[in-house]
């Protein structure tokens, strides 16, 4: 078992690796439960009443992170009924929806979060009007305790029976961003939620009755930049915060033009900035408009900062570039009537213009 530092990189399990941290009882077979890899997948069939887990063995200490799955539920055909046993009765009963899904957030208590999916048939006995859909959700387990976070009905773009869905959560310190599809993402929920401080993990769950197939999960970890250069902006604060400031600087300012020496200093995007007070001067927020390295760019991150000079209008300043490399060495920004904020980076020959803007949107 090791400990994983933010150190900005991805993590796979796959057959190419014997499933890593994923596959730490091989040839598992234990009260109804069956894990092996077969034909380059792994497979998970769980037979019992309880809802199992399987936990990749790193951990994350990152406030951030991408975890992503492929996989199917192989018992998830429409009409089919699965037997499920209670191990400390030995009584049977049949089900005929099994869920599976992802975990993450699994803290060293054994509270987690949860992904959970589930298909099923709104008239099985009825051809004209029987619609199969997928149910979506997202839970937070506590003890014995579990809340639901948020649901998603889906009837397009995934797979509602036994082929390959990619499951994939955006986790950050205080929400999670979930998106789903068979061939292409699409983001379904975004919702807040709390988390346990220290060491987490991730991993996957089969439901009572289910066969699931997994053929690679990645775990993306930010690295230490991107997590420096987080902030506790988002638009709607900014929106609000800006409804009440008299401060003429203060707002949001959209990329208007550029004069760029590309040899030396490139265009990182068409950016949209917000402008916040600070100590010593204005914080550069980012919100939106990435183009190189957009991978690595959210909302309410710090762009960059402008110092007070004696000058009016004029500030030093830093700027953090499109691959998160701070610029700090000779970068002025200067504010002409108000409305035109001009950041000039003289030693390499170049500037960009931005002009003020209502909101964000404009």
């Amino acid at each position: 078992m090791s400990t994983l530092m933010t150190e900005g990189k991805s993590y796979y399990n796959s057959a190419s690796n014997s499933f890593g941290g994923l596959f730490s009882n091989p040839g598992m077979r234990m009260a109804g439960r069956y894990k092996a890899i077969e034909e380059n997948v792994l497979i998970e069939e769980n037979a019992t009443i309880a809802t199992a887990l399987t936990i990749d063995t790193m951990f994350i200490n990152s406030t951030a992170y991408r975890y992503q799955i492929k996989f199917a539920n192989l018992n998830n055909k429409q009409g089919k009924t699965r037997s499920i046993k209670n191990p400390m009765t030995g009584e049977k009963t049949t089900i005929t929806s099994t869920e599976w899904g992802l975990v993450f957030n699994y803290d060293i208590e054994g509270n987690y979060c949860a992904v959970v999916l589930s298909c099923d048939n709104s008239a099985p006995f009825n051809d004209i009007t029987d619609q199969r859909t997928m149910t979506l959700k997202v839970i937070q387990r506590f003890g014995t305790d579990t809340r639901e976070l948020a649901q998603a009905t889906l009837s397009r773009g995934v797979s509602l029976e036994d082929d390959m869905n990619t499951l994939s959560i955006d986790v950050n310190e205080r929400e999670v961003k979930v998106s789903i599809g068979k061939d292409e993402l699409q983001e379904v929920v975004e919702t807040s939620l709390t988390r346990s401080n220290g060491p987490l993990q991730v991993g996957y769950l089969v439901g009572p009755g289910a066969r699931v197939a997994i053929e690679r999960a990645v775990l993306t970890i930010e690295n230490e930049k991107q997590v420096a250069a987080k902030t506790l902006w988002t638009r709607e604060a900014l929106d609000e915060y800006f409804t009440l400031s008299a401060d003429p600087v203060e707002g949001y300012w959209k990329y208007l033009d550029r004069d760029m020496q590309d040899q030396w200093l490139r265009l990182g995007g068409r950016y949209t900035l917000a402008v916040v007070r600070s100590d010593d001067g204005y914080d550069i927020i980012y919100i939106d408009g990435a183009q190189v390295k957009k991978s690595l760019w959210h909302e309410g991150m710090l762009k960059g900062h402008m110092t007070k000079t004696v000058f009016s209008g004029n500030y030093d300043a830093t700027w953090i570039d499109a691959t998160m490399e701070p610029i700090e060495k000779d970068v002025q920004a200067t504010i002409e009537n108000g409305v035109i904020l001009t950041m000039s980076f003289p030693v390499f020959k170049s500037q960009v213009r931005f002009a003020k803007v209502l909101s964000s949107d404009d």
